[in-house]
């Protein structure tokens, strides 16, 4: 049998009990530019991140003469989506979890997130696919950092049989997710999501402020998938405590300790972050017994191959020497050297900083720390 399609993925606080805010969403959702109203957060001094492999976005609105790097966090992120069953099965309920985080210098400032799922096998599995059918009333509205959707038990065998017999069957959900420092609401005509982000005056924000993605759930009869497992942190030679593993980041939770014995401590650098800094070296802690064996590659192609994984890191200042670094190769296996160097700020203070693992069959986890640069 062969692999049918390869994977595409991307992309909620604390739950929301309104069901008046509900059922105003799903309103919204039954007209193709109805106004949209979200759950919102403040974020705390710092805040808590959520896009990829990714986070993906599906635009971006606004520009600028400069750009930080990507793995700097200065604005509204969303750092990660993580599902609790990466490979579903038909009948299957699955969990998402959103990872964001504010830096902007309004922080803390209120935060929507508005979740839109009930996309199953869209034409050509292309997520645009998805729009005209959701906003037509179709899907379900969901508010905060996680939502579960419910994978109908025919999602694969409603489906067009394939033509060709040795293809690996399978059914394609979208969940789509709006993270919003202003009001949700219906976007312009000419844009393609129909969602967008506005402030109290009713001006549209941009990039800066608003972050939309998506993300897939492919579902199998058999195959599996795991997320990643992190067990710590490793920060210039010692292993220190994590803010947060998993979902324990989802409630923004403070550093676990200002003693320098036990939590990231380095002194500033007055080059900023530059590579002429001293480079501290740390990691995450994971196992090379987290690579899985691709099942489906097995299958489709008789090839003994294993997960292609990596982890993306992220700062809110100082600087990287990679802020990629692969794990897994998928002929070569594990990579122990998947650690990257941290250059001091100049300017003194709290800073945080993500890893977040990923592999490609839709897997991911995440894990933070507080650097206290001195």
């Amino acid at each position: 049998m062969r692999l049918q399609a390869r994977h595409r993925t991307s992309a909620p606080l604390e739950a929301v009990s309104s069901q008046r805010r509900v059922d105003a969403l799903k309103a919204a959702a039954a007209s193709p530019r109805g106004a949209l109203t979200a759950s919102s957060r403040r974020s705390s001094p710092g805040g808590v991140g959520a896009l990829t492999a990714l986070t993906a976005a599906l635009f971006a609105m606004g520009c600028g003469a400069e750009f930080d790097p990507p793995h700097k966090v200065t604005s509204l992120r969303v750092l990660g989506v993580q599902k609790d069953k990466p490979y579903a099965k038909p009948g299957d309920d699955v969990t998402l979890s959103l990872l964001w985080h504010d830096s902007s210098e309004q922080a803390p400032r209120p935060v929507q997130v508005a979740w839109y799922s009930g996309c199953f096998n869209p034409p050509g599995d292309l997520y645009y696919g998805c729009f005209e059918a959701l906003s037509g009333g179709g899907g379900n509205v969901g508010l905060g950092e996680q939502h579960t959707v419910s994978i109908p038990s025919d999602i694969i065998s409603s489906r067009p049989p394939p033509r060709d017999p040795e293809l690996v069957p399978y059914g394609l959900s979208y969940v789509f997710f709006a993270v919003c420092a202003g009001q949700l609401g219906p976007a312009p005509a000419e844009q393609g999501f129909p969602v967008a982000c506005f402030d109290d005056q009713g001006k549209q924000l941009g990039a800066d402020d608003f972050v939309a993605g998506y993300s897939g759930i492919y579902a199998y009869d058999t195959f599996e998938n795991q997320n990643p497992v992190i067990t710590g942190f490793e920060f210039n030679g010692r292993v220190v405590e994590p803010d947060c593993i998993g979902a324990e980041c989802l409630s923004n939770p403070p550093a676990p300790s200002d003693d320098c014995s036990r939590v990231a401590c380095v002194d500033s650098c007055a080059d900023d972050g530059d590579p002429t800094c001293p480079g501290i070296a740390f990691r995450p802690l994971i196992s090379s017994s987290v690579a899985e064996v691709d099942d489906i590659a097995l299958v489709s192609e008789g090839r003994n191959l294993t997960e292609q994984m990596w982890v993306n890191y992220y700062i809110e200042d100082g600087g990287l020497k990679s802020s990629v670094r692969l794990l897994n190769d998928a002929t070569k296996g594990w990579n122990e050297d998947f650690g990257t160097e941290y250059y001091a700020p100049k300017q003194p203070g709290d800073y945080k900083l993500w890893a977040v693992a990923r592999d490609n069959r839709g897997g991911s986890e995440w894990i933070r720390i507080t650097v206290r640069v001195r």
